[in-house]
């Protein structure tokens, strides 16, 4: 979730980022996209099982945008200014939970600008609901409950990562936009948008997900055209996190199936 990340940070104009080279120039893009209590260590363990890519993470300004303007439509705004100062064309999008609603979204806006797509654990479709409140938030062991619920292993809360949601949800400025990314996350739905999706898609999902529980991978399996689902046991809602290894055995079967379909098509 939060934490700092072992690679280094960058900045660019009010942009702040990991770039991650992991091949020349001319490789293929990926960017990867955090959830709404995520942050740039999110995928520290994934990429090392990554090569012959340039790896993008954003860090999404949640707390930044005033709470009424808080919507998918807008974060996609944001995610398009982002690729256009650091000239990202045509990246391959992966998104966990909201950061897989937002790279839907930004798919929908910009589908010629969108390689492939990687989703888990993605909301867009159905999430579990913790209300529009944050009841008893100054109630540390309430917290650590709701924030284990992400994992299908508690040892991921850590003290570290309970002392950052604390300060986030005490903050009331960071909490109403808490509130209003989760209101929006519920309230907007893909649903009538993924038929139109044609990229080629990777569901990779843990099946003990209870945020956004099996059934909702099946559901975007069915909706999206060009979709394939991968399951990873004994995991929750961040396969990437929990099972970086696994992932990434999917994952890179993926693009390597992307990058022969793309030089058969350029022959």
């Amino acid at each position: 979730m939060f934490g700092s990340s072992h690679f280094e940070s960058h900045h660019y104009n009010d942009f702040e980022y990991l770039k991650i080279s992991k091949g020349t120039e001319d490789s293929a893009n990926l960017v990867f996209l955090h959830g709404m209590f995520g942050g740039l260590s999110n995928y520290d363990a994934l990429v090392e099982y990554i090569d012959d890519y340039n790896i993008y993470v954003p860090a999404i300004p949640l707390y930044e945008f005033k709470a009424r303007k808080l919507t998918f439509t807008n974060m996609a705004k944001w995610l398009h200014s982002f690729m256009e100062a650091l000239e990202i064309d045509n990246p391959i999008l992966l998104g966990n939970s909201m950061g897989g609603h937002l790279a839907l979204e930004y798919t929908v806006q910009h589908p010629e600008n969108v390689a492939g797509l990687i989703l888990t654990g993605s909301s867009g479709l159905q999430e579990r609901d913790f209300g529009s409140t944050f009841p008893r938030r100054n109630d540390r062991d309430y917290v650590r409950k709701q924030a284990a619920i992400t994992f299908y292993d508690d040892d991921f809360v850590t003290e570290e990562l309970m002392d950052e949601i604390m300060e986030v949800i005490n903050d009331r400025s960071n909490l109403l936009n808490v509130l209003a990314i989760a209101r929006e996350t519920h309230e907007y739905s893909m649903e009538d948008y993924l038929p139109e999706i044609d990229q080629e898609v990777l569901l990779i999902w843990g099946k003990q997900d209870e945020i956004t529980p099996p059934k909702v991978a099946e559901e975007f399996h069915k909706a999206l055209p060009n979709s394939r689902l991968k399951w990873i046991d004994e995991c929750g809602h961040a396969p990437m996190m929990e099972h970086p290894e696994k992932f990434a055995f999917h994952l890179n079967e993926f693009l390597s199936e992307l990058k022969n379909k793309s030089t058969t098509t350029i022959k």
